[in-house]
């Protein structure tokens, strides 16, 4: 049984919509007259250098609502613009628009939305993970309507869920170690090669310098059209796979364990790569998205997530404590020079973590202080000053 103490978590959902012909022309009517109330607030804010949301909102709330946006839409209209500060808005384009608590509602498995056709329920094509999602919510936030490049339309639910507390004694504590040749190695013995991110990004990148060295000598339409292609494939891929990995490693987990993690804030200034590709995947190799993911889906199994000193987990013996750079005699090979003890260098790396962060398991590994603890399940006494 699960037992709750107060932390709320906002998660983000993505449903398709299912509207109707007559519905997706009011959504598409909506979306355009946001995008031109967005507009006229990012002119009006340039021309008076006002971007604080107050002052642009006495400036040009009449005038987005004299344009027949709602009250609601149009005070989403000018935080949209509020928040870019001038600083890289040029023009939006009709592709969203926010909703509120007072513009969204849920209507079992439809939603309700303020539109230029007044209010519209759109039924939404949900799977097991939507409804599961929903069924734990407390509540809807708003959430943000969007239209896909092949003219389907979405809507992302921000709903607020609980998070349970993890409960204490008895959970194991499992180290993560990771990695670009390995994404990630569980003291647990689980182990996810990055080979297929690494190849696949590599693969993009020169297809996207080859295209471009296209586009510089002429612009065709297929050109163009296979650019916008490109543009947000590498992303999307990482994403995936970040995500698919996050699940398979929180699955092996059960409510009240801990997962140690690596803190490796400020890891690319301290690193260095040689070679072009190298210095590339180095640089946007995604440590702090996967270190988000992980922490998010933790928290909503119960598992506690901490993050431990980094340095020499690779380096240090298990077993005996030695630390040495010997110790390292290659990329998948460790051998203590002190004890002779041999293993997986990044199952090592994984078991120290996992040590370090207070694991009952076998060594006698130097004990390194915790340095962050998830927020989520942080105690009050823990809780960073605002």
């Amino acid at each position: 049984m699960m037992c709750y103490n107060g932390f709320v978590q906002t998660l983000t959902l993505r449903c398709t919509l299912k509207p109707t012909p007559e519905q997706e022309a009011a959504l598409e009517a909506t979306v355009r007259l946001f995008a031109e109330g967005c507009n006229h607030a990012l002119r009006v804010a340039k021309e008076h250098g006002e971007f604080r949301r107050f002052k642009l909102h006495r400036l040009v709330y009449n005038d987005l609502r004299s344009m027949g946006l709602s009250a609601n839409l149009a005070v989403q209209a000018i935080a949209r613009v509020g928040r870019k500060k001038g600083s890289r808005a040029k023009f939006y384009q009709p592709t969203s628009c926010a909703f509120d608590q007072r513009t969204l509602s849920l209507r079992g498995e439809s939603v309700s939305l303020t539109t230029t056709a007044g209010r519209l329920v759109i039924p939404m094509k949900l799977g097991n993970y939507q409804r599961g999602l929903l069924a734990r919510a407390r509540g809807v936030q708003g959430g943000v309507l969007t239209k896909g490049p092949r003219g389907k339309w979405y809507i992302n639910l921000m709903l607020r869920l609980e998070v349970p507390t993890p409960p204490t004694g008895g959970g194991k504590v499992v180290g993560l170690d990771m990695g670009q040749r390995y994404m990630a190695t569980l003291s647990s013995g689980i182990q996810v090669s990055g080979g297929g991110v690494k190849s696949r990004r590599i693969h993009l990148r020169n297809k996207r310098a080859e295209v471009r060295s296209k586009l510089d000598t002429g612009r065709t339409k297929g050109l163009s059209a296979l650019w916008e292609r490109l543009s947000g494939r590498e992303r999307r891929f990482v994403d995936h796979t970040l995500h698919t990995l996050a699940k398979r490693v929180v699955d092996s987990l059960e409510p009240g364990d801990t997962l140690a993690i690596e803190d490796l804030t400020g890891l690319r200034s301290r690193t260095a790569k040689r070679g072009r590709e190298a210095r590339h995947l180095h640089n946007l190799w995604p440590y702090g998205k996967l270190r988000f993911l992980l922490e998010y889906k933790a928290a909503l199994k119960g598992v506690r997530v901490v993050a431990v000193d980094p340095r020499h987990t690779s380096q240090e013996c298990p077993r005996c404590g030695h630390t040495a750079r010997e110790n390292r005699k290659s990329q998948a090979l460790f051998r203590c020079t002190a004890c002779g003890f041999q293993h997986n260098a990044d199952w090592v790396a994984a078991t120290n973590i996992a040590q370090r962060a207070g694991s009952t398991g076998r060594g006698r590994c130097k004990p390194a202080r915790i340095l962050r603890v998830s927020s989520l399940h942080r105690p009050p006494s823990e809780s960073p000053r605002l």
